[in-house]
């Protein structure tokens, strides 16, 4: 079933059957190999937010230069995001439970995205932003789908996090403009079927939307995923994309470079010149001895 783009303000004053907390959603490996939504293995959201686990209400946000609300990319990068959780309707102040402030610390762009071959299809943008409520990093993602050819992206994927040790993983999503759509539901896996049940990996994590400019639905809102890493790096397969021919289009798909949890510090570029440096002087030494005979 389609969805189109959500208005928040509308959707906002509907309200929901059942209470929800919006927030961070951990993801697990459902106590077994293989996920569901009987298990807890695969989380879903909802289509109103007022019931929706994965939204975060934006309450102010502050973007960078070009990426204001008269550009045509308007509310995709922004550098700083303050956020709410809540139970409910956020409009009512006694649903707000929580506050932090998404703070950028690096982002990048793919251009010219080929979704099925030579498509030209998508920009994405990768983002890492520091959360001021517990001090951990999160990954985030914004697909633009930017061509009306009737293909579509149903599935992101966020790889190299593991739920043993440092990379546990928690989901979530923010509403930015009038162009997004939310996340539908998260797991850890690197399926891009729509079966009910999905084979569990714990690296990979996979949030489920339906990215189409043909079908009004053209961008995904900020798909969050929170991490106990405390460093990142870049990584060569960083950020994936799916086309799982709900409606009779290719089973396409593939990955780009970016951001990755990492478990150690990834040098500046100026203490990479100062270790090679030093390298060069340890090196100029020992030939030093060499020629002078000295063992």
């Amino acid at each position: 079933m389609k969805l189109k783009s959500l208005v928040l303000a509308t959707l906002l004053t509907v309200s929901a059957t059942t209470a929800y907390a919006g927030n961070y959603v951990q993801l697990t490996n459902g106590n077994g190999t293989i996920l569901s939504t009987v298990n807890g293995g695969i989380k879903s959201g909802a289509q109103n937010p007022n019931a929706d686990q994965f939204h975060l209400l934006v309450q102010d946000a502050t973007y960078l230069p070009g990426y204001e609300a008269s550009n045509p990319n308007g509310f995709v990068v922004a550098s700083t995001i303050d956020y709410a959780t809540h139970v409910g309707n956020p409009n009512n102040p006694a649903n707000i439970k929580s506050t932090g402030t998404l703070t950028l610390l690096d982002w990048r762009v793919t251009t010219a995205v080929d979704l099925s071959p030579n498509s030209k299809q998508a920009t994405i943008y990768d983002f890492v932003y520091q959360d001021s409520a517990d001090g951990k990093l999160v990954f985030a993602t914004r697909y633009l789908n930017q061509v009306a050819n009737n293909e579509e992206a149903n599935f992101l994927y966020r790889y190299n996090f593991s739920t043993t040790g440092t990379y546990t993983p928690q989901v979530a999503w923010l509403f930015s403009s009038d162009n997004d759509l939310r996340m539908y539901e998260a797991a850890l896996t690197d399926d891009h079927s729509f079966n009910s049940v999905v084979s569990y990996n714990q690296n990979v994590v996979r949030q489920k939307g339906d990215f189409s400019v043909s079908e009004g639905n053209p961008w995904s809102g900020l798909f969050l995923v929170k991490t106990d890493a405390q460093y990142y790096s870049l990584g060569s397969k960083a950020i994936g994309y799916f086309q799982a021919g709900e409606e009779g289009q290719p089973v396409v798909g593939g990955f780009i470079s970016g951001f990755v949890a990492s478990a150690t510090a990834v040098p500046e570029p100026e203490s990479y010149a100062l270790m090679i440096a030093g390298l060069s002087l340890v090196g100029f030494a020992a030939r030093r001895r060499k020629d002078q005979g000295v063992a």
